[in-house]
């Protein structure tokens, strides 16, 4: 079945068309077009490729069509997405605890127990219904929305990706609720899905993707540790501290790349010091905040590392440039968690908020002995 947007870009592609008319028809497709948020990107993409070919046959200067390209999918993105509001951890904690609650998600990953039979369409009508309407006022990540609308509520299953079993790869599925094959084996035999050895499976493969549970983080870390440090691995001391008590949601596979890259970061710096006294510690925390949330932190220290870079100029790169790797991991776990570095800056013991509440300050000096450059993602649960 094509897309909307293959029918926009074969209609752009008729050279009897002006450009004008052109603009006209992608003006007006756009709002269809971005009812789909996740193909959005592709569909400009694609969409913009055409009518830049069109002003290419017509021999416009290269710069001008980049010009009026950029003009035309700004206004576009305006018409529905007028406000970018940052997504909130503490909106995805309460939206993932509904998987916690009978009234609330919590059978798409869990056995009915109910004593009565499964009606699997009943019961998919309910959830929609629950999934609607919590996820109205929470400002939650659009990936995480887009994991559970394609593992539960497409009208037809879409392909959606989850993590492999052992961290070491993405894996992609063809099978969800709105699988037919699950869909008639759940009315045949009006039983929960997991009852199904294959389908349990499929339901563990949205679980992996969105929590942490334990021996779970041990695992992505050491995994993640062989990705970016390889064959260097042996030159670092490494300390793990309570990890196999780590349970919290996240999207499991941005959490992954984002380790990747801070160890990769790490391996960077080692490597200019040629490795001397490399010390590594990384550490689970739990406790408890005034608001009610459980948090659950993840603290990465790489001992005897300190910036030489003054204050303003970090705080420019990593909070509002988003410059190099660090903009990589602050994109990766935006609406995740928070997301702070400790260290000394200008002989000062400094800790910057990279990813943080609005009430929070970019950057504050506490007191205390600070061993070295030290990442802290705080996760919340609820």
């Amino acid at each position: 079945m094509k897309k909307k947007s293959d029918f926009v870009v074969a209609l752009l592609a008729e050279k009897n068309l002006s450009c004008h008319d052109r603009e006209k028809i992608l003006e007006l497709s756009a709002y269809e077009l971005a009812l789909d948020k996740n193909k959005i990107e592709n569909d400009l993409i694609s969409i913009t490729k055409t009518l830049s070919a069109f002003k290419e046959e017509n021999k416009k200067d290269i710069h001008e069509i980049q010009v009026e390209l950029k003009s035309i999918k700004q206004n576009i993105e305006k018409k529905y997405n007028p406000i970018q509001i940052e997504p909130n951890p503490k909106h995805m904690a309460e939206f993932m605890s509904l998987f916690n609650k009978r009234e609330g998600l919590k059978y798409l990953t869990h056995d009915f127990d109910e004593n009565s039979e499964f009606k699997i369409i009943e019961f998919l009508t309910n959830a929609y219904m629950v999934f609607n309407e919590s996820t109205k006022p929470l400002n939650i990540p659009q990936s995480l929305w887009r994991i559970v609308k394609e593992f539960a509520f497409e009208k037809t299953q879409p392909e959606w990706t989850s993590i492999s079993d052992d961290y070491s790869k993405t894996v992609k599925l063809k099978i969800g609720w709105a699988s037919e094959e699950l869909r008639t084996w759940a009315k045949k035999n009006k039983l929960h899905p997991i009852r199904n050895k294959k389908y349990e499976n499929v339901l563990n493969s949205f679980k992996r993707i969105t929590r942490i549970k334990e021996p779970d983080l041990e695992n992505l870390v050491s995994k993640s540790l062989e990705e970016s440090f390889k064959d260097k691995l042996k030159n670092y001391k490494i300390t793990k501290s309570q990890l196999y008590k780590a349970d919290f949601y996240t999207h499991v596979s941005n959490l992954k790349v984002a380790l990747v890259d801070i160890f990769k970061i790490i391996e960077e710096r080692e490597k200019k010091k040629n490795y001397e006294n490399t010390q590594l510690e990384i550490q689970y925390i739990r406790s408890y905040s005034d608001d009610g949330f459980a948090l659950r932190q993840l603290i990465v220290t790489h001992y005897n590392s300190y910036p030489s870079k003054e204050l303003q100029v970090l705080c420019e790169e990593y909070i509002k440039q988003e410059k190099g790797t660090m903009g990589k991991v602050k994109n990766l776990l935006r609406g995740y968690c928070h997301w702070s570095i400790e260290t000394i800056v200008e002989n000062k013991p400094t800790r910057i908020n990279i990813l943080k509440d609005d009430k929070e300050v970019e950057f504050e000096f506490f007191e205390g002995p600070v061993q070295g450059f030290s990442h802290i993602l705080t996760f919340y649960y609820k």
